[in-house]
């Protein structure tokens, strides 16, 4: 009788142990079906239209060549699962560039507010860069 106490104990922890490890998922890994270890920006808010998903912490990326940028809607809603900051940043070649913020890593925001006065640094960023890289560095 006591062995089985003792099975039961061990199967109980065991599922316990397994199904707590599945609660304790990280909210920023189940978000938007960004994949962990990218950081992935979409069109549309509530993480509707990925445009746009990069696996760098190293790097910087023109936001015209996802349809992210004015005339477009911008980016209306993002994940970071990166393990680096991304930073927005509008201007142009050859050193007329200014920081129009940040998403933190495991930062997201289902609705940017890209379309409102208040959110227009999502609207206007010309360009994404992961890992504290510069546009003016790595961008042609």
């Amino acid at each position: 009788m006591k062995f089985r106490r003792v099975v039961t104990a061990l199967v109980s922890a065991i599922a316990l142990a397994v199904g707590g490890g599945i609660v304790n998922a990280s909210s920023a890994a189940a978000v938007g079906g960004c994949p962990t270890n990218k950081l992935c920006l979409y069109r549309s808010t509530e993480f509707r239209t990925m445009s746009f998903s990069a696996t760098s912490t190293g790097a910087c990326f023109y936001l015209r060549d996802y349809g992210l940028t004015y005339p477009a809607n911008g980016i209306n809603s993002y994940v970071n699962n990166l393990p680096v900051k991304a930073t927005l940043w509008e201007g142009s070649i050859p050193n007329n560039w200014s920081s129009n913020g940040s998403i933190r890593p495991g930062g997201f925001s289902s609705d940017t507010g890209a379309l409102t006065p208040e959110g227009a640094y999502w609207r206007y960023a010309t360009a994404v860069c992961t890992g504290g890289v510069f546009p003016w560095d790595e961008l042609p």
